[in-house]
């Protein structure tokens, strides 16, 4: 059981609002109810995510967000009705979020929760975000 996320940031000295990041999840699917953390180190505004499998098949994704210094759970959920899923799929997106609380502080904790997985053994997941100055 291996879970991996991390942090990714890309651009700079552009246009406002040219400044990309990313955070995302690797999770082996024995991994759910497994839970990974990572502290946000840029105030920005979530725009989107991508699944990917390793093969077609069905996954669910919570993202919970909490201040710094507190823990988030499932009580924190930020991705409203629009959870990052895929069904009898390799990879999905949403670039368009409605349901979501797309905010994100410097210091704030998330959390990626593999809440359910069949017919894959591996997972991804990306949630993009617009960096502010």
């Amino acid at each position: 059981m291996s879970t991996l996320i991390q942090i990714a940031s890309s651009g700079g000295g552009g246009a406002a609002g040219s400044d990309k990041g990313s955070f995302g999840a690797s999770m082996d699917i024995a991994s759910v109810g497994t839970v990974g953390y990572i502290t946000i180190p840029y105030n920005g505004t979530i725009t989107g995510w991508q699944v990917m499998g390793n093969i077609s098949g069905d996954c669910v994704f919570d993202v919970w967000k909490t201040a710094a210094g507190i823990i988030p759970t499932v009580a924190d959920t930020i991705a409203g009705t629009e959870k990052p899923t895929l069904i009898a799929q390799q990879i999905n997106s949403d670039l368009a979020l409605t349901t979501w609380t797309t905010a994100v502080t410097v210091g704030d904790i998330i959390g990626i929760n593999l809440d359910s997985a069949s017919v894959l053994s591996q997972a991804w997941v990306t949630v993009f975000i617009t960096k502010l100055p």
